[in-house]
């Protein structure tokens, strides 16, 4: 009777001990890691716009784990929340996480989009033409930076279109700068700025004016021989301009003769020369609310992205358009291939 009841109370403690093991076994298994735990915090808090609990969590990740897989994407999600809650010194503090980002981590997938936010940032930060460039000319550095790393990316062909965008503004501060030394008539230091603006910056929308106001500083300078160049190249590669017409006047004032269209070069210049926004009756509102910090830069990173998305929608629209158009032709004979076909001795009418 004792040995049964010992087998008895042996066997219900073996089946205890083994449901507490297959439960412990169960346990672990929906454990999740700490540094995922971390990391899905962080996320977590920055999509919710709490930046400064969202960089503790990955910081803390990347500290405590610095070997862990995720460890990339927090570097690059601290960078994210500086960027996303905005203002100068937090695009500063982006701008040098996506930077670490992309020495730490070269070979990384968003190793370009890193730098495309980089140059973002930067274009964020830039002033009226009438202030300080420093941030212009940074973003100008990074936009070349990004064509040198990435030149096959999907973001480089928006890269190139930005930099003109940022080289406009370098030039516009250039055309400012010489206008001003007109206005005081100290002509020889305004042509030092309008040649700054045409040498450096070829492709700058104001060009044909640049030219025209380089003359004009150089004509009152008493160097009528080097404003006849500079009125020559106008009329002559700037045919389609507003005011090739006044260098004509111009010209024709000065006993010069009217050099002829350089029709390559004139049509290469009216391609490239770019048109300024159109007026809107609601612009002088939107300049006003910018000039308030009502309405901030545009985040051209995102602008970036969406016109991506657009393009691959689209090719990807055609690519099966094309592939249904492909589907739809009749298999079998080709009709004209038939027709092209000599007569066969075969199927020609007999003789009689």
């Amino acid at each position: 009777m004792t040995y049964t009841v010992r087998s008895c109370f042996l066997c219900i403690l073996l089946l205890f001990c083994w449901g507490c093991t297959q439960k412990s076994a169960s346990l672990q298994k929906s454990v999740v890691p700490p540094d995922q735990t971390l990391f899905e915090t962080g996320t977590t808090f920055l999509d919710k716009g709490q930046y400064i609990r969202s960089r503790l969590a990955l910081q803390t990740m990347i500290n405590t784990y610095p070997d862990s897989e995720m460890t990339a994407d927090a570097y690059y999600a601290i960078g994210d929340s500086y960027y996303e809650e905005g203002g100068t010194q937090n695009w500063l503090q982006a701008e040098q996480q996506y930077k670490d980002f992309i020495i730490f981590f070269p070979a990384h997938p968003k190793a370009p989009d890193a730098q495309m936010k980089i140059v973002a940032a930067n274009m964020k930060m830039m002033g009226p033409v009438d202030r300080d460039q420093q941030y212009t000319l940074r973003a100008e550095q990074e936009a070349y930076k990004f064509l040198e790393m990435f030149p096959d990316d999907d973001f480089a062909p928006i890269v190139r279109q930005h930099l003109l965008i940022i080289q406009d503004a370098l030039a516009r501060k250039e055309e400012g700068i010489g206008d001003f030394y007109a206005r005081r008539r100290n002509h020889g230091a305004a042509v030092g700025r309008y040649l700054v603006a045409l040498d450096k910056y070829p492709n700058y929308y104001n060009t044909p004016e640049v030219l025209f106001k380089m003359a004009d500083s150089l004509l009152k300078s008493n160097n009528p021989d080097e404003a006849e160049i500079y009125l020559d190249k106008l009329v002559s590669e700037y045919p389609f301009s507003e005011i090739a017409e006044e260098a004509k006047q111009q010209l024709s004032d000065m006993g010069k003769p009217i050099p002829e269209v350089n029709t390559d070069l004139a049509e290469v210049n009216e391609a490239k020369m770019r048109k300024q926004d159109g007026f809107s009756p609601v612009k002088p509102l939107l300049d006003f609310g910018k000039a308030l910090g009502f309405i901030g830069p545009p985040d051209r990173y995102e602008e970036a992205r969406e016109i991506i998305k657009a393009e691959k929608a689209k090719a990807a629209k055609e690519a099966a358009a094309k592939a249904a158009r492909e589907e739809e032709k009749p298999e079998g004979i080709d009709i004209i291939e038939e027709i092209r076909k000599p007569v066969s001795e075969e199927t020609q009418p007999e003789e009689e």
